[in-house]
């Protein structure tokens, strides 16, 4: 600035000497248009100076402006897709955690709230006939018309509800949260309902299951009801950043709330609080994971292959395959060299991956296994009616055996009263046979005296019988002679 105010004073001493030097040949107007030149010419100087000076701070302001909001413009594109082109450095940008961007968070909320599925809170209960019971959903509020005079409250009003006859349902007990009271969430399990009739914010429920002592207890709690359209999901991520303290206090209550002893609380609490730690041999293979990291860059397949139109199945259950489309990436996901994942390696295709040196296992960490609530639901109710059958079957086999074991007591009296009769007519048989033996052996003796005496006579009589036979031939003979001696010497007379 120094400088330019010297040029424009030697400018004006210059103009000066000059006009000074040639006044005596100009005249008053010559002299007077020369100062209104020279003014004007010196006023455009300065103002062409101040514009430039202007316009050389609006240009580096502009240029600054631009570079920020191309800055601002890669950042807001960052937040957007979680991923950029540093419009400085030129290299690609992405975001640590894919939940940092608007699209990974419209897509980790879509993933939530497709595993929460469809909620209605602050269900009141009314009447309990059997397993059918009255429920009052809660009333839609409805921004009303704004009108000059002010803003009405949202208005409670008749709308056509999602609910169907025939959905299902999962009822929890509701509960505020303990510590932020204007959120409710579930404090326990009721049940599976199916919806049987619904009018307007009235509809009846029923329960797919026979209510055990447990649930019909919970019928009668003053608690509010929440409804899902989907059983709840189980989770590792939701507990990682809770503090040990919290998480304690947060599974303790849960499970006194479901009425579970200590042992079991504890058992439950250290297997949350293990995971992702260091696993032990006496792990299940089920919950050992390994921790691996790539050593070539490589692609796996997750989508399946085959056609999912009219099928309700979410996955393949052979290969684990997304079979849904609304769970198809559309591209295999891809791993680049140095990657670090946590998966299975006991089997296929792990154990492959490991065998053909494509990832190396750093370590082995524990993985809490996740539950399927509404198949262990499913799977304990079937259970509990098999062992309602085996109890009924059992207690009526149990009348039976009573019965029979009654008849048979009745058998057995009515069978030692035969015994007792018939060891009374044993003992008169043995009585009879030794009489009987007795007087066998009697009438013995008496048949062998009588046949040495009958054996005597026999030999008497046969001795007689012979001396009679000699006697009557001795005397037939002495008869035959005396006819000889009688009879006719002519004649012919034949002895016998």
């Amino acid at each position: 600035m120094t400088v330019f105010y010297i040029v424009i004073a030697v400018l004006v001493l210059l103009f000066g000497i000059f006009s000074y030097l040639n006044a005596a040949n100009w005249n008053v107007l010559h002299v007077l248009g020369l100062f209104l030149t020279f003014g004007a010419a010196f006023a455009y100087l300065v103002l062409a100076a101040a514009v430039l000076r202007t316009e050389s701070s609006w240009k580096k302001l502009a240029e600054q402006r631009e570079k920020e909001l191309s800055l601002a413009v890669s950042q807001v594109e960052l937040l957007e897709t979680g991923q950029t082109v540093n419009p400085q450095t030129g290299r690609l940008e992405t975001v640590d955690n894919a939940t940092d961007s608007l699209l990974g968070a419209k897509a980790e909320l879509k993933r939530v709230m497709y595993d929460r599925g469809r909620l209605w809170r602050n269900v009141t209960r009314g009447a309990v006939n059997n397993n059918q019971v009255g429920l009052t959903l809660a009333p839609v509020q409805v921004p009303a018309t704004n009108n000059p005079a002010g803003g009405a409250a949202p208005a409670p009003v008749s709308t056509q509800r999602s609910l169907a006859p025939d959905d299902i349902v999962y009822a929890f007990g509701q509960m505020s949260h303990p510590t932020d009271p204007t959120v409710t969430v579930p404090a326990y399990f009721i049940g599976e309902f199916v919806v049987r009739t619904i009018q307007d914010q009235n509809m009846t429920v029923e329960s797919t299951t026979k209510l055990d002592r447990a649930q019909q207890q919970t019928l009668n709690l003053p608690n509010q009801w929440m409804l899902y359209d989907k059983m709840p999901v189980d989770d590792n991520e939701v507990f990682d950043n809770m503090d040990d303290a919290e998480l304690a206090t947060l599974i303790r209550g849960a499970c006194s709330r479901m009425g579970l002893p200590q042992p079991m609380q504890d058992e439950v609490l250290a297997s949350i609080q293990r995971n992702g730690e260091p696993a032990s041999t006496d792990d299940p293979e089920i919950a050992v994971m390994s921790k691996v990291t790539f050593q070539q860059d490589h692609e796996i397949q997750v989508d399946a292959q085959t056609d999912t139109a009219n099928i309700t199945q979410e996955f393949e259950p052979q290969t684990g395959l997304a079979a849904a489309s609304f769970l198809k990436q559309g591209q295999p996901t891809k791993f680049s060299k140095g990657d670090q994942v946590i998966l299975s390696t006991s089997r296929n295709p792990g154990k492959a991956l490991v065998d053909q040196g494509i990832i190396t296992v750093d370590e082995q960490v524990y993985i809490r296994p996740l539950n399927d609530f509404a198949f262990q639901f499913h799977a304990y109710n079937s259970q509990v009616e098999d062992m309602r059958d085996m109890a009924y079957t059992l207690t009526e086999d149990i009348k039976m055996l009573t019965e029979a074991d009654g008849i048979a007591k009745d058998i057995i009296a009515y069978r030692e009263q035969e015994k007792t009769k018939l060891q009374d007519d044993k003992t008169k048989v043995v009585y009879e046979q030794e009489q009987i033996a007795e007087y066998k052996q009697k009438l013995l003796t008496f048949l062998t005296e009588t046949l040495k005496i009958n054996s005597q006579l026999y030999r008497t009589n046969q001795t007689l019988v012979e001396e009679l036979q000699r006697a009557s031939d001795a005397v037939l003979r002495k008869l035959g002679q005396e006819e000889l001696d009688k009879a006719d010497p002519d004649s012919l007379t034949l002895a016998f």
